[in-house]
């Protein structure tokens, strides 16, 4: 493969001030390997005949690959966008995890180095197919890298139904349930007391939130499995939320049904640090 005819995308969390001075050096390093650099109009600057600029509907297609700065949230909002066109991505990270990306800001040399020698594989992650069905609306349909959070509005617990198969899995009263991906097993399900799901399983995990009886449990269910989800007349205010950053507000009559994606997101792996290491590093500040 001949990498120098490759065009590499730079996405920026502007929020973060860093990642304009990161995203220069990453520009400067990529330009003088000979890449080309594709940048999303309105974020920065950077003069240069191999830069080109796109915009939002061109920019998450495009490339040949995106390289994303900042935090795990910030790969799973480029995750969201570059799915449907199987483009890959990979991070560098500028938020506190990073448990998604694949270096730190403070190595971005070391980083990039493996990336322009081709020293990489690429990782399909399953993702999460959410239909909601309001009444006298069409069907709207989201995807989601990490997990489909439902939750009241305010701190009231709620009753939701979950089923599958034409069955009722069970009516579960607590704070929210949380349907996750194995990539999301490691984020807000983990912390919500789920279990760890290696990435490469094909499950679907149902996490009860703060749940009020003793036995409600995460559920694991089989990848090609259909959930949907149905609430008590007496919940108000319900939220559907998507990777924690997209939010859908419902009504008790409407129709929630979530599956695996017909797409996936494609994570460009650099290091040979396995997803076990990753864990222990990441969660647990072992060192490998």
């Amino acid at each position: 493969m001949n990498y120098y005819t490759k065009e590499v995308g730079i996405y920026f969390n502007m929020e973060k001030p860093d990642s304009q001075v990161l995203g220069k050096n990453c520009i400067e390093f990529l330009l003088n390997r000979g890449f080309k650099i594709a940048l999303l109009r309105g974020q920065i600057q950077y003069e240069n005949e191999l830069v080109n600029y796109y915009s939002k509907g061109v920019f998450f297609r495009k490339p040949d690959c995106i390289l994303v700065l900042g935090g795990d949230g910030t790969l799973l909002s480029v995750a969201r966008q570059c799915c449907f066109y199987r483009v890959p991505i990979f991070g560098i990270n500028l938020g506190k995890l990073g448990f998604l990306t694949e270096g730190e800001a403070n190595h971005y040399e070391e980083t990039l180095e493996s990336f322009t020698k081709g020293d990489y594989y690429i990782e399909e992650r399953m993702m999460l197919s959410c239909t909601i069905k309001k009444e006298n609306e069409c069907s709207r349909e989201y995807v989601a890298l990490n997990d489909v959070l439902v939750k009241s509005r305010g701190f009231r617990m709620m009753d939701i139904q979950a089923n599958a198969s034409g069955s009722t899995i069970d009516t579960i009263r607590a704070d929210g349930l949380i349907i996750s991906t194995p990539t999301g097993s490691t984020g807000y399900s983990l912390a919500a007391g789920g279990p760890v799901v290696a990435p490469q399983t094909d499950v679907m995990i149902l996490n009860p939130i703060c749940p009020h009886r003793l036995h409600d449990r995460s559920y694991v269910l089989p990848g090609d499995e259909v959930i949907t989800l149905e609430f008590g007349d007496r919940e108000k205010e319900i939220m559907v939320i998507l990777d924690g950053q997209t939010n859908v507000a419902i009504k008790p009559e409407d129709g929630v049904r979530v599956e695996k994606s017909i797409y996936s997101t494609r994570l460009i792996r650099l290091n040979k640090m396995s997803y076990f290491d990753r864990l222990r590093v990441k969660l647990s500040n072992d060192i490998v």
